[in-house]
Parts: C-alpha cells; structure tokens; sequence
C-alpha cells in the first residue's frame, strides 16, 4: 500500500492522532504529530488556569483567533476535588485531560457506565470489568470513538458524554459485573430505544 502525505490548510484544525490498531477514519489520510512539552514552561504546569470558553473543548486551539484569559496562576499545585463516583460526569475528549487523582480514583474500580449522545440523546450502557477500571474502557473510546462496540462502530464519531451507574464491589467478578449492565440495559431500555445491541 502507497503511504501518501497530505498536508492539512493552515486554516482546518489538525486531525487527533490516528490509531492504526482500531482503523479509525481509515478513509482519509493522517499525519501524525509527537507533541512535547515545552521546557520554558515546566515550572507551570499545573499552576496556571485558563479559561478555555464554554461547550466542546477540543484538543487544539486557535490562539491567534481568541485570546484565552489566564485566570489564576496558582502557588503549589492542586486538582479539583473528585466529586465522586455518583456525581462524576464528563466526556470521551475530556477522558485523557482529567486530573490525576480523579484518573487513578477512576482506574481503580469498575462497575457499569452510561454514554449519551451529544446530538441524539441516544444512549449506550456499557461495563468495566478490565485493567485499568473505568478508566482503560473509556481509553479505548477516546483512541477510536466506538470501543469496539457495533452500533458505535456504525455511527459517526461523536463526543459522547461519560457518567457511572453503578460501582462494583471488590469481590464482584466480572460476570457479576455484566449481569449488572444487563440489569441497567433493561431499566434505560437503550437496546431498543438506544445504542446496545445485545
């Protein structure tokens, strides 16, 4: 297969980094960018908060389009406080950019999930049951936008919101776990109403 290089206009937002192993937007070419930090600015990171506007966030900005407000430069380091597991809610972009404490609190345990359409409200339940907790699972949505799942593998990607149904004990297995999914699968009715297939 011929590799063709396809340079983006300047004035069209970069594509997110392709993933071979999932095939995602296989129809079209990607460049791939190697982002780094920039050493002038590691004694920032994590003590300058921005306000990046309201909506979508997306992964680029255009700073030469909108100035974005430096709100606060902060003394030491510090994360928002984890709402919890009941209250937390975010989206599949937003996975990656989470705080550490809230991702290590978020890999730590499994259990089920729900994600909802942004255009639709169409929803998908779906469970954690792996390494890595609800964290690993929400990865593989951010890397490819279906997570291998048939009805999102159908659609165009879409930035799915992301919240938790239901906790997993530590001694629950993983049969326990997706007995539970099914459980919520019928309670949503999101296989004949949303984005589940089985």
């Amino acid at each position: 297969r011929e590799i063709r290089a396809y340079r983006f206009p300047e004035t069209t937002r970069q594509p997110i980094l392709h993933d071979p192993a999932f095939g995602e937007n296989d129809h079209h070419e990607h460049l791939r960018y190697d982002l780094e930090r920039v050493e002038q600015f590691e004694d920032l990171v994590g003590l300058v908060v921005i306000d990046w506007g309201t909506g979508t966030r997306a992964w680029s900005q255009w700073p030469a389009r909108q100035d974005k407000q430096i709100v606060e430069i902060r003394a030491k380091q510090q994360d928002e406080r984890f709402p919890g597991f009941s209250s937390f809610q975010t989206t599949i972009d937003e996975v990656e950019f989470l705080p550490e404490a809230w991702q290590g609190a978020l890999s730590s345990v499994g259990g089920v999930y729900l994600l909802v359409c942004p255009t639709s409200g169409e929803q998908y339940v779906g469970s954690a049951c792996g390494d890595g907790g609800f964290m690993g699972r929400w990865r593989s949505y951010a890397s490819n936008g279906h997570g291998g799942n048939r009805r999102l593998l159908a659609r165009e990607r879409s930035n799915y919101s992301v919240s938790i149904l239901e906790v997993a004990s530590p001694d629950m297995s993983s049969k326990e776990i997706i007995h539970r999914e099914s459980a919520w699968k019928n309670k949503l009715g999101s296989r004949s109403h949303g984005l589940n297939a089985n």
